[in-house]
């Protein structure tokens, strides 16, 4: 069960982190004194389940879109990873809107070169500061996690798909005698296990 003083503690120390990346991070507190954050466009909370104590939740204006935890690494690891989603998608946003109002071939002016550029470097940063927090991969394809999720051990994963998929280290190949077969690795099994679960999808 989260401890919540140590719990507070936590989001305080995540919102110096983000504020310090370049994020807009805002840490309130409800009526009934519970925390309660915004993030770029997500926002936030802590919930109480009977029985089952604090949970972290990481929400976007979609209920089917709603992320609950009880585990603070793995709620900072999926706040970064989609506030980084968020910045990337701002910066194509910002060419986009340029290239439909002046053409592709017309250079963006510097002010919008350097927003662009800003929100990229926002992603980068968010990128770097959960590449190695030992969270397990999320599989943002989702071809890619109904592969992994239903790959038989003893199948071959050939083409583009199978070779990213090994140089992601989720699969890996096998050799036998008179036999070649593609193989989940432990960061490959973890991966598809956290995936399913931040996505609410039963592997059962």
């Amino acid at each position: 069960m989260l401890d919540l003083e140590q719990l507070l503690s936590d989001l305080r120390g995540l919102e110096n982190e983000l504020d310090g990346m370049g994020v807009e991070a805002v840490l309130d507190e409800r009526d009934d004194g519970m925390p309660e954050f915004h993030f770029g466009e997500f926002g936030g909370g802590l919930s109480w389940w009977v029985n089952k104590g604090f949970y972290l939740t990481i929400w976007a204006g979609n209920l089917s879109d709603v992320y609950d935890t009880n585990i603070f690494r793995e709620f900072r690891h999926e706040l970064m990873r989609r506030l980084a989603d968020q910045y990337e998608g701002k910066a194509q946003d910002t060419r986009d809107t340029w290239g439909r109002l002046c053409g592709d071939d017309t250079p963006m002016p510097a002010n919008l070169a350097e927003k662009s550029d800003g929100y990229e470097r926002v992603a980068e940063r968010l990128h770097d500061a959960i590449r190695d927090d030992g969270v397990p991969v999320f599989i943002d394809n989702f071809a890619d996690f109904k592969l992994l999720r239903q790959h038989d051990p003893r199948d071959l994963l050939t083409g583009v798909t199978g070779q990213r998929l090994r140089d992601m280290g989720l699969v890996e190949r096998k050799y036998c005698p008179g036999d070649v077969f593609d193989e989940l690795t432990d960061k490959g099994r973890a991966a598809v296990e956290y995936t399913a679960r931040t996505m609410g999808i039963s592997l059962k």
